[in-house]
């Protein structure tokens, strides 16, 4: 982010214009962000809902699961300092406390990933094979 030339961008939260220099986001949606941040933050830290869900935070903060799930991916909240605060995996839906997906999908679509990789560098390989042969041909004639 260039802070000497702040560029005029849209909300990606509400969609009003703003001039993006220090923050990614328009003024009114940042506060709002950090008052939800401060409702949740405040709960956390009383010691009687040290255990309490993603589902509980939203309960008693009215801060909505999509939120909170992004302070924890953010790092704002450190999921390792409560047991239960947990989100959903964004492929099977299991509770994770960090990174977008579970350990088993993200092996699971590292594999997948591979095996199209190896299939492209293989039908870049027959390409390359190809275009020899074809060279080899022309040269022949």
């Amino acid at each position: 982010m260039n802070l000497n030339n702040p560029q005029l961008d849209n909300c990606p939260s509400c969609g009003a214009l703003y001039l993006r220099d220090q923050i990614d986001c328009c003024l009114n949606c940042y506060q709002a962000n950090e008052a939800a941040f401060k409702k949740v933050d405040v709960f956390l830290k009383n010691p009687d809902y040290r255990n309490a869900s993603i589902e509980d935070v939203h309960a008693f903060t009215d801060v909505s699961i999509n939120k909170i799930a992004e302070f924890l991916r953010g790092g704002r909240i450190i999921a390792s300092d409560y047991p239960n605060l947990g989100y959903p995996c964004a492929h099977c839906g299991e509770l994770i406390n960090r990174q977008m997906l579970c350990e088993a999908c993200h092996r699971a679509f590292k594999h997948e990933v591979g095996v199209i990789m190896s299939d492209a560098e293989s039908a870049e390989t027959v390409d390359k094979q190809r275009a020899v042969s074809a060279q080899y041909w022309k040269m022949k004639k």
